[in-house]
């Protein structure tokens, strides 16, 4: 540690807009590594926690500490007389890797006290948030090792968190191998923090929004208006006591690539261009996944329902057989199971419209993704997608109807449509926070993130990568990520959570469970 804190720098680094769109969630994941070969040496603390200071060397806003400066805007302070040092922590456990394995890596199995944060970020005992927190579990007769790693999205993006962790693997690796010129190659990896460089390549051109991204920022709301004003450490208490993870439930499944190619080529045949190479995996799980919880959410409401009438009925009879008023109670029973049963009819119908938010990465968009931009990149696709494509049978060709919804709004993501939404949050800073709000209107609002691309098993402590990788098992409803499966394996790994009602019917759709396996 004291490497790296002779080498700090004093410097102020102002958040982007961008920034403060998820600033409310944090970035957990889990790192899973088996010791197969029994060796004496695997994965030593030592070096592990050496590396990742040496680590900490190229990425210092890691140690920086959020500060407010009003309407919505925060900068990150690297102050090498008041450093906000990351979270480490080293321990054992009584648990061995072989019970994990068995598992499937399922969290009940998990040591207890594994995870470090939440989902919501939120300062720590000091009264800070900790903007980075670390913990390395060595495993019972060393059969494994497990490390934690969070990191807020105040910060980093899914690219910059897993940066970082391939980085301190990098690290460790050279350290232990007594690699000099891996040594040198990690020390020499530049990575951009510098939050200028987005509006430096934004073009002169704009494209209109859609209506549901307008909506879900510009809408008036006084306690999204309210939620901005707050300091980072107040809202993380608010929002925690909100519950996000109330009553929800993960899942996660894999989707092999023979049945993610053969489905492509079914569905090919019926997309609107007859293009089967433009449809892409992020494309086709998009859809398939539209639709699934579409249909959740149909059969959820549907069984809701017909529980309404049933128990209206009963009540109808029970009133009959009491013999109090029966023809006037039982009527007014009836009537009353109708009137419960319209109201709810009317709900399911209202607005025939899927609200969804496709993430993207504005990184593609503005053409830096060689640029090594650690900040946050979050391009949100918010859309309406309509329910009578949503809710048919999953086929080849309604899956290729919803592709044709999809597809143009992960298309239509250029630098003109990045412009004008930075643009958009610019303008006013305190928009950050409508889209929670926006969420908390429309509950069945679906989010897909993509992640595939993502290095998680990138990293190599010097005994080999590790054999999963996965965040925290409850996150916040109605969002999916797609995962790439540990290589050399090129399955997608889909990870869902949804409010229990609504899982219940995913699990039990039929062509889910033929095209997915059920991890855990």
């Amino acid at each position: 540690m004291d490497e790296f804190v002779s080498t700090v720098e004093n410097q102020v680094i102002g958040l982007h807009p961008l920034d403060t769109q998820a600033a409310f969630l944090n970035i957990p994941y889990h790192f899973f590594f088996g010791n197969d070969n029994n060796a004496a040496d695997f994965m030593p603390n030592d070096a592990i926690r050496l590396s990742f200071y040496r680590a900490l060397k190229q990425f210092p806003i890691l140690a920086g500490y959020l500060r407010p400066e009003g309407t919505g805007q925060t900068s990150v302070v690297i102050d090498k007389d008041d450093l906000n040092m990351p979270e480490y922590v080293e321990s054992t456990s009584n648990t061995h890797y072989d019970t994990l394995r068995e598992s499937h890596f399922h969290h009940s199995a998990w040591p207890k006290g594994l995870t470090r944060a939440s989902a919501i970020t939120m300062a720590g005992p000091a009264g800070r948030i900790r903007l980075a927190n670390a913990h390395v579990v060595r495993l019972k007769d060393n059969s494994g090792v497990i490390i934690f790693i969070n990191i807020p999205h105040y910060v980093v993006d899914g690219t910059g968190f897993f940066s970082f962790v391939e980085l301190w693997g990098k690290h460790c690796l050279a350290e232990r191998t007594g690699d000099g010129q891996l040594a040198q190659q990690a020390s020499q990896l530049e990575y951009c923090f510098d939050r200028d460089i987005i509006s430096r390549h934004l073009p002169a051109e704009r494209k209109p929004l859609g209506n549901e991204t307008m909506q879900a920022y510009t809408g008036f709301s006084p306690i999204a208006d309210w939620l901005a004003w707050l300091s980072p450490n107040t809202r993380g208490r608010v929002l925690n006591k909100a519950k996000f993870s109330s009553g929800v439930v993960s899942h996660t499944f894999r989707v092999s690539r023979q049945a993610l190619d053969s489905l492509r080529k079914e569905v090919g045949g019926f997309i609107a261009d007859g293009s089967e190479d433009q449809l892409t995996d992020r494309y086709l799980l998009a859809a398939v996944l539209s639709k699934l919880i579409a249909r959740a959410h149909l059969h959820r409401k549907q069984q809701d329902k017909a529980n309404v009438s049933v128990a209206g009925w009963l009540l109808g009879a029970a009133w009959s057989a009491l013999g109090v008023v029966a023809g006037l109670v039982g009527y007014g029973a009836r009537l009353l199971c109708c009137s419960s049963s319209g109201n709810s009819s009317a709900k399911s119908d209202s607005g025939r419209y899927q609200s969804l938010n496709l993430l993207d990465d504005v990184r593609h968009g503005l053409g830096i993704v060689d640029k090594q931009y650690m900040g946050n990149g979050l391009l949100p696709h918010n859309t309406q997608c309509p329910l009578d494509v949503l809710e048919m049978p999953i086929t080849p060709k309604s899956l290729a109807q919803a592709v044709d919804l999809i597809r143009p709004i992960y298309e239509n993501a250029d630098a003109a449509l990045v412009a004008s939404f930075v643009d958009l949050l610019t303008s006013n800073p305190k928009s950050f926070t409508r889209p929670m709000i926006y969420m908390a209107k429309n509950p069945e609002l679906l989010v897909i993130t993509c992640e595939m691309e993502f290095k998680l098993y990138a990293s190599d402590f010097g005994d080999g990568p590790p054999e999963w990788v996965c965040t925290i098992p409850s996150f916040v409803a109605n969002f999916i990520g797609l995962l790439p499966s540990p290589p050399p394996s090129t399955d997608v790994v889909a990870n869902i959570i949804l409010k229990a009602p609504v899982m219940k019917h995913v699990l039990k759709d039929e062509f889910w469970r033929e095209f997915t396996q059920i991890i855990y």
